[in-house]
C-alpha cells in the first residue's frame, strides 16, 4: 500500500473513532479539546521535530526550548483560563483538596532561587504548572469523571493508531536507532519507552472499562464501541510487543500488574480498602528490594529477558547518585541540570535523564523533594480510598494508576516531567477525584 494512501485510511479511521467516542459522551463540551490537545502533545514528538528543524518556529536549543511548543502550550493555558474564569469554580475547596500538589508545586518554583540556570526552571516549572488549569477545565465539565474518560480515550484513538501509520510507512518519523543500531518503534513519541506507556495505559483503559461494564450489567454496549475498543486494544498490544525482542519491558510489567491488581480488588469488594493499601505496599516493598536487594533482582530481569544491571541502568544510577550526592538536601534546583549541566553523563552514557523517577527527583529538588512527592503520592492514594464511597470504579482506577507509576519510575522518568503523558495522566486524575468534594460536581 502506497504510503498517501495508509495516511488517508488512518486518517479515516481516527474521524471515526472519535465520532465513536463523541456517542458514547454527547455532554462533552467543546472545551474538552483543550486537555485532549494537551494530552496529545505530551504523549507525542516535540513540534519542531515533525515539520524539520529548518521550519519557521520550530529551531530551539535545550536552553531556550521549542518556540513552536512554548507558542501552542502557552495558547492552551490561556484558552484554559479563559473557560475556568467563565465558569463557576470553588477555588477554596480545590486548593484545599490539592494541597499537598500546590505545595509541591510551590517548592519546585522556590528552587528557581538556587538553580545555576534560574530562567530555564523558571520556563519549565511554568509548563508543568499548566497542566493545573487545563486539568482543572476537566473537572468543571459537567459530568468530570465521563470527560476525564473522554480525554483519555481521545488521546488512546489518535495516538496509537497513527504510531502504526508512522512505522509501518513513515519509518523515518516512527522508527529510530539506537547508539548500538537497535532498530525500535517509536511510532508518534519520541522513544520506544514513551510510545510504551501511551499503548500501556491505553490498553489498561479498555481493560477498566470492560470490567466496570460487566459489573454493571452493561457490557452489551453498542457495536462500534466495542469494535473501536477492541481495534484500538489490539493495536496496542501489538506496539506493545515491539520488533525483534526490542519492547518497552517496563510498560509491559506495570500494565500486567495494574490489571492483575484490577482484577483482584474487583473480586474483594468487602475489603477492597484494606487489600488496596496492601497491594501498594507489596509494591513500594518490591521496588525497595529491588533497590538494594540481590536476590531478587535476577528473577525479575530474567522474566523481561534483561539483564541484572537492567539493560545499563545501574551505571545510569551511579553516575547521577554521585552528582546529586553534592546537593543532597534540596537539589541543583527544579530542571536545572538535564539538557544543561549533564555533558559528563550524555558524553559517556548516552543519556538525558536519570531512568529513575526518583533519581530524577532526588538530584533536582533533594530529600525536601522527595518527601513532598511522597506526601503527594500518599495523599492521592487517600483520595482514590475515598472516591470508593462516590465512584467506586474510578476509585480502582486511581488505585492502579498509582501502582504503576511507581512502578514504572523505577527504570524510567514521568514524575514532575512537564511533558511527560504519564505524569500529566496522573495531574489529571488527582485533580478530577476533587470532584465529589466540589458542590454541585458529584458524577
Amino acid at each position: 500500500m502506497l504510503p498517501i494512501i495508509a495516511l488517508i485510511l488512518s486518517v479515516v479511521l481516527v474521524v471515526v473513532l472519535l465520532r465513536v467516542e463523541h456517542r458514547r459522551n454527547p455532554e462533552a463540551s467543546y472545551a474538552l479539546w483543550v486537555p485532549t490537545f494537551w494530552l496529545l502533545l505530551c504523549g507525542s514528538k516535540p513540534l519542531g521535530r515533525w515539520f524539520g528543524s529548518d521550519a519557521i518556529l520550530t529551531v530551539g536549543t535545550e536552553e531556550a526550548g521549542s518556540p513552536a511548543d512554548r507558542l501552542v502550550l502557552s495558547l492552551l493555558i490561556i484558552f484554559a483560563l479563559l473557560i475556568l474564569y467563565r465558569r463557576k469554580i470553588e477555588w477554596p475547596l480545590i486548593l484545599k483538596d490539592n494541597f499537598w500538589l500546590i505545595l509541591l508545586f510551590l517548592y519546585l518554583g522556590s528552587s528557581v532561587l538556587w538553580s545555576d540556570f534560574p530562567f530555564v526552571s523558571f520556563k519549565r516549572w511554568m509548563r508543568l504548572c499548566g497542566a493545573i488549569p487545563i486539568a482543572l477545565v476537566i473537572l468543571s465539565e459537567r459530568t468530570p469523571f465521563k470527560a476525564l474518560e473522554s480525554t483519555f480515550r481521545r488521546c488512546a484513538y489518535v495516538l496509537i493508531p497513527f504510531s502504526l501509520l508512522l512505522i509501518k510507512y513513515f519509518p523515518d518519523f516512527g522508527v529510530e536507532y539506537s547508539r548500538e543500531g537497535t532498530k525500535m518503534w517509536v511510532g508518534v513519541a519520541s522513544q520506544k519507552n514513551s510510545l510504551g506507556v501511551i499503548c500501556a495505559l491505553s490498553a489498561f483503559l479498555i481493560v477498566w472499562t470492560f470490567l466496570r461494564d460487566w459489573r454493571a450489567g452493561a457490557l452489551l454496549k453498542p457495536r462500534s464501541q466495542a469494535l473501536s475498543e477492541g481495534l484500538v486494544l489490539a493495536i496496542g498490544l501489538y506496539l506493545l510487543i515491539g520488533f525483534r525482542g526490542v519492547y518497552p519491558a517496563t510498560a509491559i510489567g506495570f500494565l500486567i500488574v495494574g490489571v492483575a491488581s484490577l482484577l483482584l480488588l474487583y473480586r474483594m469488594k468487602n475489603n477492597v480498602r484494606h487489600m488496596a493499601t496492601f497491594l501498594v505496599l507489596v509494591v513500594v516493598v518490591g521496588l525497595l528490594c529491588l533497590a538494594f536487594g540481590d536476590s531478587l533482582v535476577p528473577t525479575v530481569t530474567s522474566a523481561f529477558n534483561r539483564n541484572e544491571s537492567f539493560t545499563g541502568r545501574s551505571d545510569i544510577w551511579s553516575a547521577v547518585l554521585d552528582v546529586a550526592s553534592r546537593n543532597p538536601l534540596l537539589g541543583v534546583g527544579y530542571g536545572g541540570y538535564w539538557g544543561l549541566q549533564d555533558e559528563k553523563i550524555y558524553s559517556t552514557l548516552g543519556v538525558r535523564e536519570a531512568h529513575s523517577g526518583y533519581l530524577d527527583v532526588y538530584l533536582e529538588v533533594g530529600i525536601v523533594g522527595i518527601m513532598l512527592l511522597v506526601a503527594f503520592l500518599l495523599a492521592h492514594h487517600r483520595r482514590a480510598l475515598r472516591e470508593l464511597n462516590h465512584a467506586y470504579d474510578w476509585g480502582l482506577f486511581g488505585i492502579c494508576v498509582l501502582m504503576m507509576t511507581l512502578i514504572h519510575n523505577f527504570t524510567e522518568s514521568n514524575f514532575l516531567r512537564t511533558s511527560n503523558y504519564f505524569w500529566n495522566v496522573t495531574v489529571f486524575l488527582t485533580i478530577v477525584l476533587s470532584a465529589p468534594c466540589l458542590q454541585g460536581n458529584k458524577d
